[in-house]
């Protein structure tokens, strides 16, 4: 895929996280993601097994277009372009946080609290 990633330029990058970021407000490609994260709840275990094949199947959907395969390896191919492109260019960046927010929400979790009130510590 070396030479691909010759051709695969920092405009190409641009656009397509912009497709992906496009393709998770489709209607039908939203309803899996909330239905993946709906039946994983808060289970980050559940989450990894249901949510994230959803989110990369969405993604590779989009990438091979862009000339990369549409499965795992040109995923982390595509994700490695982009985090190249990330130091050299803040569009990319920003588009890129947009991602990350989607493919791995904020987790809510709790302050342990118990935790140095019986002095234990």
């Amino acid at each position: 895929m070396a030479s691909a990633m010759h051709q695969f330029t920092l405009e190409d990058c641009k656009a397509a996280l912009s497709d992906i970021l496009d393709a998770f407000k489709l209607p039908e490609n939203a309803a899996r993601l909330n239905e993946a994260r709906e039946s994983a709840g808060n289970d980050m275990l559940k989450g990894m097994q249901i949510v994230f094949p959803v989110v990369a199947q969405i993604q590779m959907e989009v990438i091979h277009k862009y000339g990369f395969p549409a499965e795992g390896d040109g995923l982390v191919q595509f994700t490695k372009a982009v985090r190249l492109y990330e130091t050299q260019d803040g569009e990319v960046s920003s588009l890129n946080q947009e991602l990350r927010a989607i493919v791995m929400p904020p987790v809510g979790v709790s302050p342990p609290a118990a935790m140095g009130q019986n002095g234990a510590s």
